[in-house]
């Protein structure tokens, strides 16, 4: 009945976003996962984009065949071997959102995901051996929850190298790794798509979750990006890390980048990122002293955004005069901390 179901609803009324659930109640005992048996090629069709299967257990993966169709997959609930978990992935190569939340029945193996067109990236998984991530279009890496040690989890993808990660502050809490783009205006940005995935989310910003993001401060977007994902935090965020990209040339007030005009951001006296938000451990990296960075800076601990500590890794090279805004900014910062009771500015 089910396979007929399905065969229904995505080859004859061609349907473009499933969602199959089996029933997870917490409530009720002896759940037991479905295992489906559906012929091959049963997700393919090309006009289904969106999947999400939670609760089943698969045993083999060829359901998935040939399905490059898709452009978002979830798996929450799955229990499978990783073999065949990747296979499933390898038939999906066209996925520009992956979530993953799985758990394996023998640890066999690493997780395999390699694909040129994948954007968004969410994984919890558990009883396997490690994880291996190729994809040179990735820009939101979030880890739930890891089984696996930290350096067997490998990402193929400069951009997403950050300071900070899941395994950081040792109390294993989901952690968010964001690389913020302003694409052409004709394209979709993962960062809208990021934040509707998060609203529904159970733990992508769950209390004392962390994140790394990068952003260039000069470009107004960017900036906007950043304070919509940290005005939408519902919580307490435990370890906040900015890495500060460098612009080739600051833009000048009236300059038109990537369809918007830039606006004089930083001079206006609007909270930032609002008056709700708050973090524990900021971690400032890159750090030039530049009007913009220490405009953010000053803002985090005036607010009382930041609530107990303030890193600050300044560039790794730089000119004379450069060091010396360096040194500015960082002394203007420690004066505002004498005003805020428990609050410690440290240079890394």
């Amino acid at each position: 009945m089910m396979e007929a179901w399905i065969r229904s609803l995505i080859h004859e009324k061609r349907i473009k976003h499933l969602t199959l659930e089996n029933d997870l109640c917490p409530f009720k005992r002896n759940i037991k996962h479905i295992t489906p048996d559906l012929p091959p090629n049963s997700f393919s069709n090309q006009n289904l984009e969106s999947l999400a299967l939670g609760g089943y257990n698969f045993e083999a993966p060829h359901a998935f065949n040939n399905c490059w169709n898709l452009k978002r997959l979830t798996l929450y609930a799955i229990f499978a071997e990783i073999e065949v978990i990747n296979v499933v992935l390898a038939s999906c190569p066209s996925l520009d959102v992956l979530q993953l939340e799985i758990n394996c029945h023998t640890r066999s193996g690493p997780l395999k995901i390699d694909n040129r067109h994948l954007k968004f990236l969410y994984i919890s998984s558990y009883n396997i051996d490690g994880v291996e991530v190729s994809s040179p279009t990735l820009e939101i890496l979030t880890i739930g929850s890891l089984s696996c040690e930290m350096e067997n989890f490998l990402v193929a993808n400069p951009r997403l190298h950050f300071h900070r990660n899941y395994w950081s502050t040792g109390n294993f809490f989901p952690h968010t790794s964001y690389y913020i783009s302003c694409p052409d205006q004709e394209k979709k940005s993962i960062g809208r798509e990021y934040m509707n995935i998060m609203n529904g989310s159970r733990d992508f910003m769950e209390k004392f979750a962390s994140l790394s993001v990068s952003v260039d401060l000069t470009n107004t977007k960017e900036v906007e990006m950043l304070q919509e994902v940290l005005v939408s935090w519902p919580e307490e965020m435990e370890d906040l890390e900015i890495l500060f990209k460098k612009s080739n040339a600051s833009m000048k007030q009236g300059e038109n980048s990537t369809g918007i005009i830039y606006k004089k951001f930083w001079e206006e006296t609007k909270l930032f990122p609002d008056a709700c938000f708050c973090v524990y451990t900021v971690w400032l990296f890159n750090f030039s002293g530049s009007k913009e960075e220490y405009t953010l800076a000053s803002r985090l601990i005036t607010q009382e955004t930041v609530i107990e500590t303030m890193k600050i890794k300044p560039l790794l090279s730089f000119s004379p005069s450069t060091k010396l805004e360096i040194e500015e900014a960082i002394t203007k910062l420690k004066e505002l901390a004498k005003g805020h009771t428990g609050l410690d500015i440290i240079v890394v």
